[in-house]
């Protein structure tokens, strides 16, 4: 029995369906709403602005690495994305153990995006669905060997 990937073939789709489908994600991209955040740090903190906190599944860990996003609202810095990871095995005062990244606003959206494009091809391979970038990679590498 054939996997599900050599059962279905991109080329086997209408390009009336691909159409639609862009559509639909292009509209759900417009309109899907951005997490709000999970900590407003008052004036009185040392980086005061929005944080966003996101758990990772780490099971030997004695608790989840946490991944902290911050903006900061600080005349000076406030034109930066912070990014941290601390620890997982720090089981005390983890926030004191943060060591942020600083990044521009576009490094930071590109990096959000190349973070999702990879789940994404993650997810297809998984399912074993094509992807059509990676069906016209394999035809240009086919391509490529024949020259």
């Amino acid at each position: 029995m054939s996997s599900p990937a050599e059962q279905y073939s991109v080329a086997d789709v209408p390009l009336r369906e691909i159409r639609r489908e862009l559509a639909a994600l292009v509209a759900l991209a417009d309109t899907a709403e951005r997490p709000k955040p999970d900590v407003i740090n008052p004036p009185g903190h040392g980086m005061a602005g929005h944080e966003w906190r996101i758990a990772q599944e780490a099971p030997f860990a004695n608790r989840p690495p946490l991944w902290v996003v911050r903006t900061v609202d600080d005349p000076e810095t406030r034109d930066g994305v912070y990014v941290a990871q601390p620890d997982p095995y720090v089981t005390y005062d983890w926030e004191r153990q943060l060591d942020f990244v600083a990044m521009s606003p576009l490094d930071a959206r590109r990096l959000a995006m190349a973070i999702l494009a990879a789940a994404d091809r993650a997810e297809h391979q998984t399912a074993g669905v094509p992807r059509l970038e990676d069906r016209r990679s394999k035809k240009r590498r086919e391509r490529d060997q024949m020259t």
